[in-house]
């Protein structure tokens, strides 16, 4: 797992020979996962402050997010909510690719933080007779493996007999590094309601801590430098601050530029 937090700047020092327009651009997801403010209005977000040892965006506050993988690319399972081509064309990519970011992102939410984007694939029926236990939520274990390298998403939600909630996402922005870092990455942006039942840890070591803050109070801490961030994630939580709550956000029509910013 390749934590990104946004897509300006936070590269790591050059090297003699470095060749800034060489570098590879890759493919990269990260998530805003809201809830409604416990008290007056407004939305939270769940923000990592990553440690310093990071290659990327090292020291900064973030969303939870990463690179793309193959993997993310081989799943074929169907999920709740719009089709990968909807996806693609909100972004402007193609459907291979937002069919990955959508999986991509989700798996590294699990990873990250234990929420997981799911549902049973089938509506449980009333129970008449006696029947078998159904299959539990996936553990620990199962989610260090996933962090690890082990499996895919689809194959872990088929094995819980579950389908990826891809409704409660939403399309919000898109970067890419400009040239200068030895990383750059062409980021799509995603918000997500909190499930229902769910509560986000801080279970990643590419974080020194976690927690739910007011999306007004992160962008103003940002602005003043109170909180280090790109801007690509000032941004989010600067759009996040004005929305009265989850509902709002999630109703929001967004128009994302043309291969992003």
């Amino acid at each position: 797992m390749t934590g990104v937090a946004g897509a300006n700047g936070g590269g790591g020092d050059t090297h003699a020979g470095y060749a800034p327009d060489s570098v590879p651009i890759r493919e990269a997801a990260t998530v805003a996962l809201i809830r409604d403010a416990r008290v007056g209005g407004g939305v939270e977000v769940f923000l990592q402050h990553r440690v310093s040892t990071m290659q990327f965006a090292a020291g900064m506050s973030v969303f939870p997010g990463g690179g793309v993988e193959p993997r993310d690319y081989h799943g074929t399972r169907s999920w709740r909510g719009p089709a990968p081509r909807w996806w693609a064309e909100r972004f402007g990519i193609d459907e291979g690719r937002a069919a990955a970011a959508v999986r991509g992102v989700a798996r590294e939410l699990f990873e990250e933080t234990g929420v997981l984007l799911a549902e049973p694939a089938e509506p449980t029926p009333r129970p008449t007779t006696p029947a078998a236990v159904p299959p539990a939520s996936p553990g620990v274990a199962e989610r260090r493996a996933l962090d690890a390298g082990h499996g895919d998403l689809d194959s872990l939600l088929a094995a819980h007999d579950l389908v990826l909630s891809a409704h409660l996402l939403r399309p919000w922005d898109r970067w890419t590094t400009p040239i200068g870092p030895q990383r750059r990455y062409d980021t799509l942006f995603f918000v997500a309601a909190l499930p229902e039942g769910t509560e986000p840890d801080g279970g990643t070591s590419e974080a020194r801590a976690a927690e739910w803050i007011r999306a007004d109070d992160a962008a103003q801490a940002g602005i003043l430098g109170h909180l280090g961030m790109l801007r690509p994630t000032l941004d989010v939580l600067s759009d996040l601050a004005g929305a009265a709550d989850v509902a709002e956000v999630l109703a929001t029509e967004r128009a994302i530029a043309p291969g992003g910013n």
